[in-house]
């Protein structure tokens, strides 16, 4: 098997379950699209699992989002704001890969260094804050995830 971009670890987990399985399950994804370029696998392969990558993305920030504004989380906008730089990025990225047929290597940097910046800065600092105020999100994280998820296949 190929090597892992990202090795999932103890210093990544927030101490909210489900937000923690999500973000496990990005790692899988971004890995799953990393071994894919090193066995060079076929390309419609890869684009597949890039939009994999997105639409789980798009229901995670989304599900994020909404837990953040429920229980006012008083770093919101600047949060949501990186989550809109990300997308835009992996968007523009994907739009020039689907041009020339090629995935540049830099966007698998950037998905690793920005998603495990990202949990560890702006996740680590809303997770804090979620856990002090547990009663107010509850198991509301893993019903919004999968609301938002569905709604992707829609």
């Amino acid at each position: 098997m190929a090597t892992e971009l990202i090795t999932w670890g103890e210093k990544y987990c927030l101490g909210l379950d489900e937000i923690d399985e999500q973000h496990q399950a990005l790692v899988d994804i971004i890995n799953r699209i990393w071994q894919s370029i090193i066995l060079r696998s076929d390309k419609q392969a890869i684009f597949s699992l890039i939009a994999e990558l997105e639409k789980y993305t798009l229901a995670h920030f989304a599900a994020e989002e909404t837990l953040m504004r429920i229980t006012d989380y008083p770093r919101f906008e600047k949060h949501k704001q990186e989550h809109q730089d990300f997308v835009g990025r992996v968007l523009e990225e994907k739009k020039q890969a689907l041009a020339s047929g090629e995935l540049s290597l830099d966007l698998m940097y950037f998905l690793r260094d920005w998603l495990v910046e990202h949990i560890l800065g702006s996740d680590k600092h809303y997770a804090d804050y979620m856990n002090k105020n547990k009663s107010k999100s509850g198991s509301l994280i893993g019903r919004l995830f999968r609301r938002f998820f569905c709604a992707a296949d829609l």
